[in-house]
This record gives structure tokens, sequence and C-alpha cells, in this order.
């Protein structure tokens, strides 16, 4: 992640670089930031840490490098408590537990249980008070905020300490005499101005309706697709949700049978009728009609037209995904560089994508071709015959599943 970064777009969140002794970047604190300039006390810690959680694991951004090290993130007792937990792996975090947290008997339980499912956890700003004693056993990093705690001292608590297999976390480091004392002290880690200052991360937002379209993406044109997964992201979705069990009633696929489950409706429409419906829907959803249209209609022409590519066999579920992938940028409002970045795709259809390249990227040229003379009122006479029959069938084929559920 680059520090100390200025951009465009939203403040999404910023970050701050951990040091080890080698001077290598060994972690990032993640801090708030909002475009309001509003801090964590103006809006309440709770919907703080839900923002950055969700920015972090969402967002949009060149600025973002996947991380190699950890984030180190703090969460509210009630998110503690909850009995909720993130939804990061466990090795990509440190929980960081602040000073203000009263370690009673039900945060402690809080913390065992994370503990247990594999997270890990900072002391912030740790004042070596007896009644922390009972999370020492979950922790793996104690933070000495060395501006409130004397050189001095801060030895004697790791001596004291010394039985722990504990790290130690120099902050607020902000000379280089500072940095050199606490390295002859035998500390681990170190973060303060002298090493890195915060840095703002700025990019796009994504909306819940895109960020579900991207998951669905994902899930349905994997080489397998899991069925259990795709019926869980649909669930959590209720305008999908109704629309699909709205659509699995109609007509089309009613039978005797009674559906009482989404994934009876999964299974009752099979994963083909199930990418081209959700795929619809979630675009109407993170888009306007018309711009969802265009897509939709560019991703089926790409799927039709790929049985026609003579030089090489196409796949048309792989053709209609780089079409569909090819207006994310138009239909999400995202950088497109950035928002494959984030997606686990193959290479060709990443290129065909972004950049028009090898077989699947001709498909997806010759359809925007056909596209850019329509809009431009070219004479129809003037395009290719089989491209203008395959796009015009399309175009009727996504206006026919608009009428269903617009």
């Amino acid at each position: 992640m680059t520090d100390n970064a200025t951009g465009s777009g939203n403040a999404l969140l910023a970050s701050q670089p951990i040091y080890n002794r080698a001077n290598e970047i060994a972690g990032f604190e993640l801090l708030y930031r909002n475009d309001a300039g509003q801090s964590v006390f103006d809006i309440g810690e709770d919907q703080a840490t839900s923002e950055l959680l969700f920015n972090y694991c969402t967002g949009v951004s060149q600025q973002v490098d996947h991380y190699h090290q950890p984030a180190f993130i703090n969460v509210t007792r009630e998110f503690l408590c909850s009995g909720a937990s993130l939804p990061i792996d466990p090795s990509r975090v440190i929980i960081e537990l602040v000073e203000r947290l009263e370690p009673d008997a039900a945060l402690v339980e809080a913390v065992a249980s994370w503990y247990s499912k594999g997270f890990r956890f900072a002391l912030d700003d740790f004042e070596f008070k007896p009644s922390w004693a009972p999370l020492l056993r979950y922790t793996d990093i104690i933070k000495v905020d060395i501006d409130a705690t004397s050189l001095e001292d801060a030895i004697r608590h790791r001596q004291a300490l010394a039985r722990y297999p504990l790290r130690w976390l120099a902050e607020r480091v902000e000379t280089g005499e500072q940095h050199q004392q606490y390295l002859k002290a035998g500390f681990d880690l170190f973060q303060g101005y002298f090493l890195a200052k915060p840095g703002v991360i700025y990019g796009k937002k994504l909306s819940p309706a895109a960020l579900n379209l991207a998951r669905l993406i994902g899930l349905l044109f994997s080489e397998e697709p899991d069925l259990d997964e795709v019926t869980n992201v649909l669930v959590n979705d209720p305008v999908l949700s109704v629309s699909l069990i709205r659509i699995v009633n109609s007509p089309l696929y009613k039978s005797q049978q009674h559906i009482s489950t989404m994934k009876e409706v999964v299974v009752r429409l099979g994963i083909v009728a199930i990418r081209r419906w959700a795929i619809l829907i979630s675009s109407l959803q993170a888009s306007s009609p018309e711009t969802a249209r265009t897509i939709l209609i560019r991703a089926q022409a790409c799927s039709a037209l790929a049985p026609h590519y003579k030089a090489e066999s196409i796949d048309i579920n792989r053709a209609f995904l780089a079409g569909l992938l090819s207006g994310a940028d138009v239909m999400l409002e995202v950088d497109l560089e950035s928002f494959l970045g984030e997606m686990d795709l193959s290479t060709d259809i990443k290129d065909a994508a972004l950049h028009r390249r090898g077989a699947l990227g001709a498909v997806v040229s010759k359809v925007e071709e056909v596209e850019r003379r329509l809009a431009l009122k070219s004479n129809p006479m003037s395009i290719n015959r089989t491209l203008l029959q395959i796009y015009d069938e399309s175009a009727r084929n996504v206006q026919a599943l608009f009428n269903e559920v617009v």
C-alpha cells in the first residue's frame, strides 16, 4: 500500500506501516478516515469499525497492493462480544485491544473465542494493570506508547513478562535516537512518524449492490460453481432472492413441486439460468437500466458470436464474462484495471476485458463495433449481416428478460 499518497475519489482509510528490527515492513495499522474529515469519535466507534472493514475489503484503488503482512485493526468491545467475527482470514489481521476497554470476564471470554478461531491480538497503549493479566495468554504483541511510558519502565515491564511469548512494539517513535534506544532495548517492532506517517488511501467505494455483483460474477463463472456458496450469496440479497422466486414460479419454469428454499430455486433453475437471471437483476441494482441493458446485450452478443470465431474455439460462457466485464467500469463507476485486479480471473479474460487482446478480445471488439455504429445511426446495411443478426437477437433476448423483472 502506498503511503503519503494523494489522489482522487473517496477517502477509504489511512494506513501506517509497522517495521521490524531489519527495517522491513511487518504490518500496517489501518486508521479510519472519511471525506467529511470526521473522526472515529464523531461518528461512533461501531460505525467507524464497520466502515473501515468494508472499505478495506471492498474499496477499489490503484494505491492498494495486496497485503503480504497483516493489518492491525481496532475493534470495539461491542463487536468483540457480539458473537460475530471478522469476515477475514485470521492470518491477515491482528486485532488491537485498546486501553479504554474494560477487561472483565465477558471480554476475556470473547477474546478467547476469537483466539480459538485463529485471530491474534495486540494490547495497544498497554498500561500494565493487573486487570489485563488474563488476556496475556491470548496476546501476540504488546504496543508501548513511548510518550506515556519511559524507556526504563518499558524495559522493566518487558523483563517482568518474559515468560510470555510476546513481541514488543514501540509506537510513537519520532526520532532516530528513540528508534536506536528501543532497538538496543530488544524491541521487535516499531511504528511512528520517524519511520512513516499515516497515508490516506483514496479510491472508489463500491455500493453493496456493486459488491454483490462482483461476488456473484466470481462464484457463477468459476470452473465448478459451488451451489451452496451461490445460494448463500442469494440468501443475503433479499431483492435478488424474491426476484428469482418470482421467476421460478413463472409459467416458464413452474412445475407441480413447491419451492421452499433458495437452494431449491438454484437447483430448479440450474447454473446456466441462474447466471443469466442473477447477473441481470444484480446489474439493474448496481447501475441504471439503460447502462445495464447495453452491457448485458454486449455480453449476450459476445456469447452468441463465440461459436462463429474461426481462428480458435471459444467457450461461450467465457465470452459472455469477457463482454460483461468489459463494461464493469461503466456499470459500477470504478477504474476497470483496479477492479479486475481484485478479482480471481484468468489472464485471457482480463486481457480481453481491459485491452481487447486475444481471441476473446477480438470477439468483444467486434460486438463493440456494432454498438458504436448503431449508436451513431450508421446504415445497418453497412454492418456485417451475421454480426447484426447476432446483436439484434441478443438485444431481443435481453429485453425479454427485462420484461420479466422490471
